[in-house]
């Protein structure tokens, strides 16, 4: 396949060493993709290590965590070129055919500024809570493109953390945005990722109140 637009695919990345690889392996091999960032927001596992072994990615690494916006600035300030695709580093069954179903609306039918993908909710055994959040809400979808020029400014991304998904969407004005869902994708949960429940719930209230905060900032 050609695409003649120039993609530049950011992935921000923070403690993932046995998840991000399965995700690299996918857009590794995605030759329509012409540049692969990984910002690693100062892990303490092997990420930076698994990261370095795809030799055509650029890795970028925070000396201390900043939080995701700032991963996401980061990534858009390195980027070579105006179409954004930003992934998660925790998908589970990432296809090519994913990522170009995200692109469609903005490259091919130009009906959109930002594409959301979600996870689509066809078996009712395979739902998680993260599955029908990303479902009810696609403004806090981590898998989007856009362009450059759409994004809010860079200073806002860098401080919104984990408001950051849905600080970019309210920029865009709704009917500019479209929203497609995204069979057999999924996300690791993050009681997959640790055994301490209290931290796992823990970081699941610092990341509501992030963008519970973002929201409340786009209201005044």
């Amino acid at each position: 396949m050609k695409i003649d637009q120039p993609i530049s695919c950011i992935i921000p990345a923070f403690n993932e060493a046995g998840y991000i690889d399965k995700v690299l392996d996918v857009v590794d091999k995605i030759d329509w993709i012409d540049e692969i960032i990984v910002v690693d927001d100062a892990s303490s596992d092997r990420t930076p290590d698994v990261v370095k072994a795809h030799k055509k990615i650029k890795l970028v690494v925070h000396q201390q965590n900043k939080g995701k916006g700032a991963a996401l600035a980061t990534g858009a300030k390195t980027a070579k070129h105006d179409l954004l695709l930003f992934l998660d580093s925790d998908l589970v069954g990432l296809k090519a055919e994913h990522i170009l179903k995200i692109l469609a609306p903005i490259i091919f039918t130009k009906e959109a500024d930002l594409v959301l993908g979600i996870f689509a909710l066809k078996h009712m055994r395979e739902h998680t809570s993260t599955k029908i959040a990303n479902w009810s809400v696609p403004a806090i979808t981590g898998q989007r493109a856009i362009w450059r020029k759409s994004l809010p400014p860079m200073e806002r991304i860098e401080k919104s953390r984990y408001g950051v998904d849905l600080l970019i969407t309210r920029h865009i004005p709704r009917p500019r945005r479209a929203v497609i869902e995204l069979d057999g994708l999924a996300q690791v949960k993050k009681e997959q990722k640790s055994n301490d429940f209290v931290e796992i719930v823990k970081s699941r209230f610092r990341m509501y109140k992030e963008v519970l905060k973002i929201l409340k900032e786009e209201k005044k």
